[in-house]
């Protein structure tokens, strides 16, 4: 987390917004920060509060929106809600509801298989893509996995495998009600979304070729989840995508290397809007 902002002062700056469905509304848990051109921030597995660091650092040069997924954080869970298609789906909606173009969309791990179901269905409003890690190819085969079951790990072992910076122990009994009802909710909605087929879409990869925009491809080399061959085939079936590997950095790259990760964000941005001038 940062430093400098506690996770309950990050926090204090989310809004809940109601944004209309086909049938009723949702109130969505969102932080907006900075001021240029819009990117839309997708948080992975353990919520947007474990992003701190890195949506600061974005805020310096894009206006970041950034949601708690459905049933994550604050943000309510439709009962129709159930799989990453719907939570994709949704984002379409909030993309048109917010009247967003020409978006930068950037998600990490869970977020960024969310991102790539997202343009494999519409790309109007988005103009450039970066996935941090993402999941949803094949996780397992037969007799191998490709991705680590964290479901079956205990806490102090799942940290180990996403991370490589060390981590602080947290006392859950010195937590408040809302950040203990956080981390709960944050769990329920990996298993609900993840839990089977263990966090991948088997029609992803006849899909990934849709994805037409120019794209990079994040990937820590010390990533214990999802080792670096993942990375390599996710980057191989994108059209326009390249793989960039950040060194002693683990899957949750927004902890271990927030500031190269934004630095490469904000130089592929800057690097496609003066090719788009230029032509």
């Amino acid at each position: 987390m940062n430093t400098e902002e506690s996770p309950a002062d990050f926090l204090g700056q989310a809004q809940l917004l109601n944004i209309p469905l086909h049938a009723g509304e949702l109130k969505l848990e969102m932080i907006v920060k900075g001021q240029g051109a819009p990117l839309l921030f997708l948080h992975g597995m353990d919520g947007v509060e474990s992003c701190s660091r890195i949506i600061d650092i974005l805020a310096r040069d894009f206006t970041v929106y950034a949601p708690s997924h459905p049933g994550f954080g604050a943000s309510e869970l439709p009962r129709s809600f159930s799989t990453i298609d719907d939570l994709a789906y949704f984002y379409l909606d909030l993309l048109e509801h917010l009247d967003l173009r020409n978006v930068t969309v950037v998600g990490f791990s869970l977020g960024g298989w969310i991102a790539a179901e997202i343009l494999v269905k519409d790309a109007s409003r988005v103009a450039k893509l970066v996935l941090g890690a993402p999941l949803g190819l094949r996780t397992a085969e037969r007799r191998k996995m490709h991705v680590t079951d964290f479901f079956m790990l205990d806490p102090k072992q799942l940290d180990a495998v996403m991370q490589v910076t060390p981590v602080t122990e947290v006392n859950l009994s010195a937590l408040s009600e809302p950040m203990l009802e956080r981390i709960a909710r944050n769990a329920e909605a990996v298993s609900l979304f993840g839990w089977s087929p263990y966090l991948y879409n088997p029609k992803l990869h006849l899909r990934l070729h849709r994805i037409k925009v120019p794209t990079v491809v994040l990937w820590g080399e010390d990533d214990r989840l999802a080792p670096l061959d993942y990375g390599r085939n996710f980057a191989a079936q994108l059209k326009r995508g390249r793989l960039q590997t950040l060194a002693s950095c683990g899957h949750r790259i927004y902890v271990d290397s927030p500031a190269a990760a934004a630095e490469t964000i904000v130089n592929f941005t800057a690097a496609r809007a003066n090719e788009s001038r230029a032509h």
